[in-house]
């Protein structure tokens, strides 16, 4: 039985005037959803009211009677304050799925789920990207002591043609904060994303984050590494070593940097051999670079473009050895190996 929000005073209101005229017995079809006074049926005598229960049960619909007074005082009262509540946790939900990039389409499914009561359930949705398509599948759960119901994570399925490269992770929603839904497509195409997060003691701190694709936790979920500012990768100070025209202007430095930190492959313009040219670029938080690719998007060499001074490529280490070490690194994040070149002088790559 529910009461319908809008009408919840004129309802009270009513009873109020059915208990002045001397009605002392109420009765309603049970889980029926009471949207005017002509959906009660109040009694004087509670024989009546047995009487009336007796003629309109059914197979198909079970009456229930209750204390005029009692329904007003808790019961209807308190499913009146217990609707409210379910529609101020349905709108929370409803953000909820906006923020992590869900949009609107799961709204109706998930408000006759929570209407259902059902302890638990599931919603999912398709979503494209470019070439490949995103799955995702939503955990709704029940409160163990009240209505309320939270989004406690949702599984991110990426299909890109290949069964055998398919990559599936569960992402887990933590007070209504948590990777998104792009984030989640980023990760598992390999890219790393920039979030806040809590320690177990409850503070914030901020890391990169990275897919281990080589290392599952008990669960069958990939682990996660981290990058945090102790790890000193200034993402900002590293796109300074290369020509890039957005840099100039503070608008569109402020949303390139804040695309890259979510994960996206960016496109720039990069200035080379005194023309503009398209590239697109990634942040790679664990070998302190970025990625450079193409509008193909084949990997370009990154001393190609990188800034030069007096004739001598700019390094984004400050030192010779770290920097050559660093290089090797990053090959191994997905660059080809480079061939051995003839020793310049004080040239780091």
């Amino acid at each position: 039985m529910n009461i319908s929000i809008e009408n919840s005073t004129k309802i009270q209101e009513f009873l109020m005037e059915e208990i002045e005229l001397g009605k002392k017995w109420v009765v309603v079809e049970e889980g029926s959803d009471i949207r005017y006074s002509s959906d009660l049926n109040c009694f004087r005598k509670e024989f009546d009211a047995d009487q009336f229960v007796h003629d309109n049960t059914t197979v198909f619909d079970n009456m229930v009677k209750f204390s005029l007074k009692n329904a007003l005082q808790y019961n209807f009262q308190h499913l009146i304050n217990n609707n409210a509540m379910n529609a101020q946790n349905l709108e929370f939900l409803q953000s909820n799925l906006k923020y992590f990039g869900f949009g609107d389409q799961l709204n109706e499914a998930l408000e006759k789920n929570i209407k259902d009561q059902k302890n638990e359930f599931q919603l999912k949705i398709e979503i494209p990207h470019f070439n490949n398509k995103m799955d995702y599948t939503l955990h709704f759960k029940k409160s163990d002591s009240t209505d309320m119901y939270f989004f406690n994570r949702y599984d991110a399925a990426l299909q890109n043609g290949k069964p055998e490269l398919d990559k599936i992770q569960s992402f887990y929603v933590n007070k209504g904060n948590g990777v998104t839904a792009k984030e989640a497509f980023n990760l598992l195409e390999g890219r790393s994303v920039h979030k806040d997060l809590l320690n177990k003691e409850g503070q914030k701190y901020s890391a990169w984050l990275k897919i281990d694709f080589d290392n599952s936790d008990d669960r069958g979920n990939f682990k996660l590494k981290q990058f945090s500012e102790q790890y000193g990768y200034y993402l900002e100070k590293t796109l300074s070593n290369y020509p890039i025209k957005e840099l100039g202007d503070t608008e569109q430095k402020t949303q390139l940097l804040n695309s890259l930190q979510k994960g996206n492959a960016q496109q720039v313009t990069i200035q080379k051999d005194g023309a503009d040219a398209k590239y697109y670029i990634e942040a790679v938080p664990q070998y302190k670079n970025i990625n450079v690719y193409d509008q193909k998007m084949h990997m370009v060499k990154r001393q190609s473009v990188q800034k030069v001074s007096d004739g001598i490529e700019k390094s984004t280490s400050p030192s010779l050895k770290p920097a050559k070490k660093q290089e090797q690194k990053a090959d191994a994040d997905g660059e080809k190996p480079k061939q051995k070149q003839a020793k310049r002088r004080k040239m780091s790559i």
